[in-house]
């Protein structure tokens, strides 16, 4: 049993080694024929595309949805609405989160996780002059 067990595992690390040596070193395509994407395209990727926000009444579309895009809901078996209320500064930076409304708190701390982690945002609009704004974003989350 013993020879047998040694026997498959030389043989599993010989085939690991072949594999490794086959595949393609420096080059644009993978084994599969896949692009391969550098550091600096892979960020890229990773990255929204950032366009100018001109006013407040796009910047207050832009914000839930990038809270949104952050979001990892709590799992639960019924419906609820968490909502958030937190000041935006001119750099994008936030403050005083916290929870104003929910009717389920075990889901509280996926969405404070959830606007803690998009931040920085995108820096306040130019056409908006006071140095910080209150944003109050509702999340809700549908049981299926």
């Amino acid at each position: 049993m013993k020879k047998t067990l040694i026997l498959l595992t030389v043989l599993c690390f010989g085939l690991m080694v072949l594999a490794f040596d086959y595949v393609p070193k420096n080059t644009e395509a993978d084994p599969f024929g896949n692009k391969v994407l550098n550091n600096q395209e892979t960020e890229q990727a990773a990255q929204p595309e950032m366009r100018e926000i001109k006013n407040l009444t796009e910047y207050f579309r832009y914000l839930p949805a990038e809270v949104h895009r952050h979001w990892t809901p709590y799992k639960a078996n019924v419906n609820y609405e968490v909502t958030v209320q937190f000041t935006v500064h001119r750099n994008g930076s936030i403050s005083d989160l916290q929870v104003v409304g929910t009717n389920y708190p075990n889901a509280n701390t996926s969405v404070l996780n959830a606007v803690k982690s998009g931040a920085p945002y995108q820096p306040l609009p130019l056409s908006y002059k006071k140095d910080s704004v209150k944003a109050q974003i509702v999340l809700e989350y549908r049981a299926k």
